[in-house]
């Protein structure tokens, strides 16, 4: 995110919105081509900003934020570019945030596609109607000097490129959790002995990964808890489980086969995912309360860009009312770093650290 782009104010802006919306919001999402056909992956475009929500039934939301401070096109060009796009990434709605205000009748006629066309001062005073104190800063992810310094510690720490790509390309636009959050494990376990607890910019790493976690976690969640049956035995939730995580039983069955046979040559591999029972363990506490996860999510988010900005008293005093404000985020927030650390191999003494940010004096 260069800091002399002229729609760093604007991506700001929405990051704000999602803020006050409740919505998690990213930065700079890229767009990636859905055909396979070369060794390397073509980056179709980018998403300025990108704010995710979840529903009641646990599905996401996804409102994009296309942000535009020249006029090299008309206003319904633009939301009609916006409107592919989210039928390519299958988005629901998108804000564009304009140089100029929209004519009256491209945006009445832009919000028959779900997208809203709005300057500046437009955009700001919508905002107000959900936060009147909009725009000020409330959270250590409203700065986008914080968004810098997380992107510079991936940058700094070349091991953590993967990582990178995962939080800020994979998940936001994944559409099967399980699989996003198979593709994290593994590029931990690639990265595990790179990670020191007493580093503030690898903690702001690990905490950007959970809420990647958290996020797929806050649907998954609710669909173990829609196939959980009390009478259940742990045999049968184990066996239930590990087709969901492994996205159907057909999939998981081939993929078994596929280690078994690997099994009789070097380097074969069971297709449990690592730390298993630590795994179906945190996935029992999880569903416990669904409803909970997403919050997590945001938490992690805030305590990622917290680990490498300057300590304001007002936004602890926020943020330690948030953690308060329901028990299950500590202790989820501490199931999950246990799982993550176990699976991975990372030095324990993360789970130490991680502990130690989220509990607040």
């Amino acid at each position: 995110m260069g800091k002399l782009d002229k729609d760093r104010h604007q991506k700001e802006l929405a990051v704000r919105y999602c803020l006050a919306v409740g919505l998690i919001p990213f930065v700079e999402v890229l767009v990636h081509n859905t055909a396979d056909l070369t060794e390397a992956t073509e980056v179709l475009t980018d998403i300025d900003a990108l704010g995710i929500g979840v529903s009641g039934d646990g599905a996401l939301h996804r409102t994009a934020f296309d942000c535009k401070t020249t006029n090299k096109m008309s206003a319904i060009n633009r939301a009609l570019w916006a409107r592919g796009l989210c039928d390519y990434l299958h988005m629901d709605s998108a804000f564009v945030i304009l140089k100029r205000p929209a004519s009256k009748n491209h945006r009445l006629t832009a919000l028959t596609l779900q997208i809203d066309l709005h300057d500046e001062d437009s955009f700001i005073d919508l905002s107000r109607s959900y936060d009147p104190s909009f725009p000020t800063v409330t959270h250590y992810q409203s700065e986008i000097e914080n968004w810098d310094r997380v992107e510079a510690a991936y940058r700094k720490w070349l091991w953590s490129e993967p990582l990178y790509h995962l939080n800020r390309t994979v998940v936001p636009t994944a559409l099967r959790p399980a699989s996003a959050f198979r593709k994290v494990v593994a590029e931990l376990r690639s990265m595990r002995g790179n990670f020191d607890p007493d580093k503030a910019e690898h903690l702001a790493i690990l905490f950007d990964t959970m809420s990647s976690c958290f996020l797929m976690w806050s649907v998954m969640a609710r669909d173990i808890r829609r196939f959980y049956d009390p009478t259940m035995d742990k045999a049968e939730f184990e066996q239930t489980l590990r087709f969901y995580m492994w996205d159907g039983r057909e999939a998981y069955h081939i993929r078994q086969r596929l280690a078994e046979r690997g099994a009789r040559e070097p380097g074969g591999h069971a297709v449990d995912l690592p730390s298993w029972n630590s795994l179906v363990q945190m996935a029992g506490l999880i569903i416990g309360s669904p409803q909970s996860v997403f919050e997590c999510a945001s938490i992690c988010k805030e305590l990622s860009m917290r680990s490498v900005a300057d300590r304001e008293e007002a936004l602890e005093a926020a943020l330690k009312k948030r953690v308060s404000s329901n028990n299950r985020i500590r202790q989820f927030t501490g199931s999950l770093a246990k799982y993550l650390v176990e699976a991975s191999g990372m030095p324990t003494d993360m789970v130490k650290a991680v502990s130690s940010a989220i509990s607040f004096p």
